[in-house]
């Protein structure tokens, strides 16, 4: 099986990051620090897009253990090399092995989903919802407090009536990643 490297300098003051896959392996190598992934770990694995259309970033998710991998190099202040095309290579080989070595590893695209935003925003409101019924009870203001909370939840029922219709994430065949974010 061939090598296949990426590096990117991802700091001013730190030496380049070299990302090699080897042997069912992904190596990453900053200086004289190496961190070792076994790709039969894998857990997940994120393409995202940055809204310029131009920097790409890979998550890799190991259990507990993340790791991030730009497209874009940094060369001096504002200034970023594009490296796409060896990151694209990188990329796909570590979707391509990372699906033969973790079958139950998830292969999405990172990108704002508005139903999780939603749901997230549901939790806080539904948190807010009980922290204003139970501070206005101890504070002797029950008609206060109840009102508000049930304004709180009827936002809520709305925001739950409104769930069903928003798309689910997406995820793709690791074998094949979408052409619009990997040329």
């Amino acid at each position: 099986m061939t090598m296949i490297t990426f590096s990117a300098r991802l700091a001013p003051f730190q030496p380049e990051t070299v990302w090699t896959l080897e042997a069912g392996t992904l190596i990453e190598t900053r200086g004289r620090i190496e961190r070792r992934f076994p790709l039969s770990s894998l857990t997940r694995y994120s393409l995202s897009l940055a809204p310029d259309g131009r920097r790409r970033v890979l998550l890799v998710v190991f259990g507990r253990r993340r790791l991030l991998i730009p497209s874009q190099s940094y060369v001096g202040p504002g200034r970023f090399e594009d490296r796409l095309a060896a990151f694209s290579v990188l990329a796909r080989a570590l979707a391509a092995v990372g699906a033969d070595l973790s079958p139950r590893a998830r292969f999405g695209l990172a990108r704002l989903e508005a139903r999780t935003a939603l749901t997230f925003v549901m939790g806080l409101l539904a948190f807010g919802a009980a922290s204003t019924l139970l501070f206005s009870l101890t504070a002797g203001m029950v008609a206060v407090g109840v009102d508000l909370a049930a304004r709180m939840a009827f936002v809520l029922i709305l925001m739950v009536a409104a769930l069903p219709w928003l798309a689910r994430p997406a995820d793709f065949d690791p074998r094949d990643p979408p052409a619009d974010l990997l040329p």
